[in-house]
Parts: structure tokens; sequence; C-alpha cells
């Protein structure tokens, strides 16, 4: 059973997510019915689930190894970053918050800021940078809640930084910074925390999953498609930039990134948790939306890498 979950892209997330959505959407009283730790770990246990995730991520990053990695991958990093806000500032000023074809803002922002750093992995051990594990750590970060947060922030305040709750905010990057300083005072730590980010990836779909219901989820499957195709056609220019701009590795350190991580999927749920007045009513939705384009392009990304390489 394992092994066949692992086949599935984002699977160890994705299967049990499922399960619990089934199962709460037919039995929605079963937590309450047990209530005590049963509940506190399957139902009650995304907050704690999410910052022990950030907080794991973040004792992975090495400063010291990152300068000649950086002058590779920063360049792509950047433009990624830059060409999301723009995408997420057109997408709000045209659409506003409620989007359209069943996109709505929340669901478009973790998308489209979002790639998915264990695919970039592989993709790179086989065709691309082999020391591409040094920038794992900060490429990991892309596919959680920050940039998206802070800009879906700024847009639904007017774009008035003191109309902002930062605390929210920076309570998720404290974990963050508390990881990044204990793994660089001593790496052991990193190598200690970070089999965390894979082992609590289980229990994170769970806890989601409780919060799905079933006919939500389905309703949204044409959402989902359409906008894993708006993904991929508007971060093409991802592949192009490194192409023909930054002349790297013929596209495939751009294909290496022109996906969704599975991580995201709990990002409207983290977003929602800050600000739940503009987003609450947008999380199943947005989390069913993100899990489609997680498994579209994490089966494509690949493929297309394969096909650049082979032009080299």
């Amino acid at each position: 059973m394992y092994k066949a979950i692992n086949k599935i892209p984002a699977g160890m997330f994705l299967v049990p997510m499922i399960v619990s959505m089934l199962l709460i959407s037919f039995f929605p009283n079963m937590y309450s019915a047990v209530g005590g730790t049963m509940a506190e770990l399957f139902d009650h246990g995304t907050g704690v689930i999410i910052g022990l995730l950030v907080f794991a991520a973040g004792t992975t990053i090495e400063i010291k190894s990152l300068v000649p990695l950086l002058k590779r991958h920063l360049p792509m990093i950047l433009f990624k970053t830059l060409w999301s806000v723009l995408l997420l500032v057109i997408f709000f000023k045209v659409f506003g918050m409620e989007g359209f074809l069943g996109i709505n803002i929340l669901a478009f922002g973790c998308v489209i800021f979002s790639l998915n750093p264990a695919v970039a992995f592989a993709i790179h051990s086989e065709y691309g940078d082999k020391n591409f594990g040094g920038v794992y750590g900060l490429y990991g970060i892309m596919g959680m809640q920050f940039a998206p947060m802070i800009v879906l922030s700024l847009l639904t305040s007017g774009g008035d930084l003191k109309a902002i709750e930062w605390m929210p905010i920076i309570s998720v990057f404290l974990p963050l910074i508390l990881g990044l300083i204990l793994g660089n005072l001593d790496p052991a730590f990193g190598e200690f925390f970070s089999p965390l980010m894979g082992k609590l990836l289980p229990f994170l779909g769970w806890n989601l999953g409780t919060d799905m219901n079933l006919f939500s989820a389905i309703g949204s499957g044409a959402a989902g498609i359409i906008m894993s195709i708006l993904f991929m056609v508007l971060m093409l220019p991802l592949i192009l930039m490194d192409k023909y701009v930054f002349k790297k590795n013929n596209g495939v350190d751009g294909a290496a990134i022109w996906n969704v991580a599975g991580m995201s999927i709990g990002n409207p749920a983290a977003i929602a948790m800050a600000f739940p007045l503009l987003f609450g009513n947008q999380v199943e939705s947005a989390m069913a939306i993100v899990a489609m384009a997680c498994i579209i392009t994490s089966i494509l990304s690949p493929l297309i890498a394969q096909k650049l390489s082979q032009q080299n």
C-alpha cells in the first residue's frame, strides 16, 4: 500500500486528505462523538502541524552554502516571484475577490505562487544541477503561504500597510526564523527535523480533509482543471526566460518549477486562519483547486523537462 500511495503525485498528502474528506462527508459527527486526543490530532491539529512544517523547513536552509547556488537559482526565483505578484495584481484588479469560472482570488494566489521543490529536486537530479539539494529548503518556502499571504493582504487592504494585520503574518514567519537560526547553529538540527516535512504531510492532509465537503470538492473539479491550464500557460515564461535569457539549462530549470506543490494545498487554510473574514468562505473550493493543479502539473512538469533536456 505504501509504495502504491507514493506513486501518486503528493500521494502521502492527497490520499489521507481524500479519505478524511470522504469519512467526514458521510459521518460529520465522528470526531465530536469521540472527542479528546482523537479529535485534537485528526480534526483540530492544522495550525500546529503547519507551524511544525514551517519550523522544519527553516532548519534545512544552510546560509553558508547558498552563495554559489544562488548565483544560478536566485534569478529564476526572483523572476517567478515578481511574475506571480504581477499576475495576482492583474487578477484582483480585473476579477476581484470572487474571481471567475469558480476560481476565487485565494485559489489563484495559492496556485500561481506555488512551486513543487520535490519535483524540482527530481528533475535537477536527472537533467539539471546535481547540487540542487543545497537550495531545496529555499525553494520549499515558495510552496508555502508566505508570498500569497503578504500580497493578498496588501491587495485586500487597498495597499495601505497600516490597515494590514501584521501579527498573523509575523506569527507564521517566527517558526521559520527560529528553525533557520537553530539549523545554522548546528546542521545536526536540520538533519533531525527535516524528516518532519515528509512525516507530517499525511497528518496535515487528514486535518485539512475534515474541513472539505465532498460535493463542494467535486463541484470545483472544472475550476481546478481550468486553473491548471491557466497556471501552465501563464507560467510558460519561466521556461522561456530560462532557455533564452538566463541560458542555464535549455529551459529545464524553468520546467523544474513549472508545477504546484502538494504542501500548497494547505495554504488556503493557513491564509484563511490568519484572515478568516476575508477568505473563510473560499477555503474549501480553493483547496480542491490547488489539489487538482498539484496533480496535473506534477505529472506534466517532468515530461516537459525531459523533452527540453533532449534538445541540448
